[in-house]
């Protein structure tokens, strides 16, 4: 994720003052935009975003604002949904990072489930029911310290987009897998 890091360090000045798609650094800022919208529908890549930001150095990387990130790159609220859920399922991740993470999925929750319920869920590609069953392990299971991500009604409302768009048969060993770690 050298990459991505390097395209945040060179559009620093758009993330942070929100100017247009003019100017010298217009071509690396559209690249960050295409790759971290590529980045918000694979929750594989959301994986290796979060380790490049959260080892990245420098004050960039140090004093990172994810949710000013998303913003100004475009996410949409699943792939917002799907970026912010890599943050809260590793235990290593600072702690600043996690809280930005799950304030993210609060306030994109009900346009999440709502995409996700939509065929295809981006504009042209879908997710695939083993990179939801990875988003769902993350925002389902609970922290070390930490209460769970979702009350109870946003996880009965996930699990019944996720039934309705992959059918409960294919759900059921999921969460069984997934609520045996709970406490």
């Amino acid at each position: 994720m050298h990459f991505i890091r390097r395209l945040i360090y060179h559009s620093q000045q758009r993330l942070t003052s929100g100017s247009g798609f003019g100017g010298s650094d217009a071509l690396t800022f559209r690249l960050l935009v295409s790759e971290t919208q590529r980045i918000g529908r694979d929750p594989i890549l959301a994986d290796r975003f979060r380790e490049a930001i959260d080892r990245g150095e420098g004050d960039t990387l140090r004093f990172f604002d994810l949710i000013r990130f998303v913003d100004r790159v475009g996410l949409r609220p699943l792939e917002r949904f799907i970026v912010a859920a890599a943050f809260i399922s590793n235990s290593n991740t600072r702690k600043e990072l996690v809280n930005q993470a799950v304030n993210l999925i609060h306030i994109e929750f009900e346009g999440a489930v709502l995409s996700l319920c939509h065929t295809p869920c981006f504009e042209n590609a879908d997710l695939n029911f083993h990179q939801f069953a990875k988003v769902m392990a993350k925002v389902l299971s609970e922290l070390p310290s930490d209460s769970p991500v979702l009350d109870a009604q946003q996880r009965q409302a996930l699990v019944l987009a996720a039934q309705t768009k992959y059918g409960k048969e294919a759900i059921s060993p999921v969460l069984r897998r997934i609520f045996t770690h709970f406490r």
